[in-house]
């Protein structure tokens, strides 16, 4: 194992707030949600009536975003008509059957050469509010830390934060996976942001976790 240098942005200059984008990875086939376009993809399952996909959109339109990517795959066409409207940028990943790896890089590639971070977005955490989001690009703003994430006890989730300084090691992941391989390499870089409770946390898996998540917590 080869020695990995300290991937620290340069100072960040904190009388303006730097250009951050926000990554919205929708391109998977969600196969333990349904499956099949034919059953109900997660991405257009609905919750409180609105489209997952598009609760996520518009919680990140919300918060302090300089642009807003939304990389999608299966089924592209249903999911894009589904934001319809919303000011955001389509980004088409034709390799999505190889994992989440390959939604990460399609979004990283596209990422305005302007911005200093990007954020990666699920869209299966119904929960997470733009007041989160921007309490992420806060504390990356006042720290510069190069990975912010949000985290509750003793669990660390998503959205991920990650500086321009680590696209190069994530340009390089591979597989069903996001930014943990970059975590895990980098563990004293990593700035957590704590939460007041779990469920913003919270994924869901299924139709009947979707359902019991909106029954439980109360409409905001």
């Amino acid at each position: 194992m080869g020695e990995h240098k300290s991937p620290l942005d340069p100072p960040i200059d904190r009388r303006g707030a730097a250009p951050t984008s926000a990554v919205l990875l929708a391109a998977g086939r969600s196969e333990r949600f349904g499956g099949g376009f034919g059953d109900l993809l997660k991405q257009l399952a609905e919750f409180r009536g609105e489209p997952l996909v598009r609760r996520a959109a518009r919680t990140a339109l919300a918060a302090d975003f300089a642009e807003i990517l939304v990389v999608t795959g299966y089924h592209a066409e249903a999911v894009e008509a589904a934001l319809q409207g919303l000011d955001v940028t389509f980004v088409r990943n034709p390799n999505w059957e190889e994992g989440q790896s390959t939604s990460v890089k399609a979004g990283l590639a596209r990422v305005d050469s302007a911005s200093r971070a990007a954020l990666f977005l699920p869209c299966d955490q119904p929960l997470l509010t733009a007041k989160i989001l921007d309490r992420i690009l806060g504390t990356y703003r006042e720290t510069g830390g190069p990975i912010v994430l949000p985290a509750y006890g003793d669990r660390r989730g998503s959205p991920v934060l990650l500086a321009r300084s680590l696209f190069p090691e994530l340009a390089k992941i591979t597989g069903d996976t996001g930014g943990r391989q970059v975590i895990r390499r980098y563990p004293d870089a990593v700035v957590e942001v704590r939460l007041e409770s779990e469920g913003p946390l919270v994924d869901v898996d299924t139709l009947e976790a979707l359902k019991r998540l909106g029954a439980a917590t109360p409409e905001k």
